[in-house]
């Protein structure tokens, strides 16, 4: 089907969101469900061995340019360029959530170790998954609809995150934990058949790879914004990591030791630690669909100016000595504003993207890649900085404190290439008032 004959449909968008929904399942089950069940099976956990797990587990999201290659140059019949890599990929990675169960540790150390290992090649299917649906998207949405979409899209990804973690925390008061791999595995490869009812976009052009990539990288204004896409990422990954653990230590559920953490006796992590990955999730999809629309409706620049603001103050809020409930009324807004940024950046880069119509996944893989390096890179300073900190400092408020306001600066200085950049080839509107 050629794009100029192509209805975009609403069914489509809650096809895509699904599968987002299913990547966020599987963000969540390493950075909420895995610390947890280990630290309520086995008694410690190591803050640092965290941040370096996680950071390992996501080095795959670090070379989405290899994927987006992938599904840009190679079609399979009349199934395209795009399904195949979705479905084949999921199910890769589905399959090991089934071999999960047959390997279970029996300590900390080595659960660590299994879920490093088996997180490192799930990732890689999951991550060619999603570049393959991102480049789905960029094919049949208008660009007028683009910040709304991925807007919507990435806010069921959050709610996978964030939201799917605790519901995974309170399954597993009544279930083993071995019965929702199983479960998630399942639900990662029907949900990727579901693409089959998208209809394809016709794509009859070679695909020259190499003038490709030499045309994307020698110009300047895309350096601009592959510097964004890595600024706009360094907090994110640690603030939904562990700002529900540092309230779960402020609330007295878990005792901090240094470094590591340990569960209280007696008391089951499962139930609050649910409760506060709920709040921050709500705001999480509340900001993602208001950061959508602003960007689509009033402006991109604007929107993101306002979730770095909101981050900003409500990353410092949580470091105030205030009772708990008020620290998760904080918790939600820290989730709104991580929502409403993200919806604000796709948004751009999913814009920058439509200007190589034969490369676009390519290139919005490109930035997704300098998003996850910037991920990286904030787990092993944040790791780093737990190792460093923590022997000369024993207040967990300073401790965290330290933590949140590097990631807070990290947040500001996203502006700085997004000043930089030329405005008008990311916000359409400019771009169709100057043309008419």
């Amino acid at each position: 089907m050629e794009k100029i004959d192509y209805q975009y449909k609403k069914s489509y968008t809650g096809i895509f969101s699904l599968n987002y929904f299913i990547q966020g399942l599987n963000t969540s089950m390493f950075v909420t469900v895995v610390p947890i069940y280990i630290l309520s099976t086995f008694g410690s956990i190591d803050q640092a061995a965290i941040a370096f797990m996680l950071s390992i587990i996501l080095i795959p999201a670090t070379i989405k340019l290899i994927y987006g290659i992938l599904t840009d140059k190679f079609a399979f019949k009349k199934f395209g360029r795009r399904k195949p890599w979705i479905i084949f990929s999921s199910t890769f990675s589905g399959l090991i959530w089934f071999i999960i169960p047959f390997i279970m540790p029996s300590t900390s150390a080595s659960a660590i170790t299994l879920f490093t290992i088996s997180g490192f090649f799930i990732s890689i299917g999951m991550f060619m998954s999603d570049t393959a649906t991102d480049g789905f998207i960029l094919d049949s949405c208008p660009k007028e609809k683009l910040g709304s979409v991925q807007g919507f899209c990435w806010g069921l990804r959050a709610i996978g995150i964030i939201a799917g973690g605790p519901a995974i925390l309170l399954i597993l008061v009544i279930f083993p934990i071995e019965l929702l791999f199983t479960a998630l595995g399942i639900l990662m490869i029907v949900f990727s058949l579901f693409t089959l009812l998208v209809p394809n976009i016709e794509h009859d052009k070679e695909v020259a790879i190499i003038q490709n990539l030499k045309l994307i990288f020698k110009r300047a204004e895309n350096w601009k914004v592959f510097t964004f896409s890595f600024f706009s990422s360094i907090g994110g990954g640690v603030i939904a990591a562990f700002v529900s653990l540092y309230i779960l230590i402020q609330a007295g559920y878990v005792n901090p030791e240094g470094a590591s953490l340990s569960s209280l006796d007696d008391i089951s992590l499962y139930e609050p630690q649910a409760f506060i990955s709920f709040l921050i999730s709500i705001g999480i999809f509340a900001g993602a669909i208001i950061g959508g629309l602003v960007a689509d409706k009033k402006s991109r620049r604007i929107s993101l100016f306002m979730s770095v603001g909101l981050m900003s103050v409500a990353l410092i809020l949580l470091l105030l000595p205030v009772p708990v409930p008020i620290l998760l009324f904080f918790a939600f807004f820290v989730g709104l504003a991580s929502g409403w940024g993200f919806a604000s950046f796709t948004a751009i880069a999913a814009e920058y993207s439509q200007q190589y119509p034969d490369f676009d996944s390519s290139y919005y893989s490109i930035c997704v890649s300098f998003v996850n390096f910037g991920t990286v890179i904030g787990f092993i300073f944040t790791g780093i900085m737990f190792s460093s900190v923590t022997r000369t400092i024993t207040d967990i408020r300073v401790i965290y404190g330290i933590i949140f306001i590097s990631m807070a600066i990290s947040y500001i200085l996203i502006l700085i290439p997004l000043l930089l950049m030329d405005r008008q080839q990311y916000e359409f509107k400019l771009t169709d008032s100057h043309s008419t």
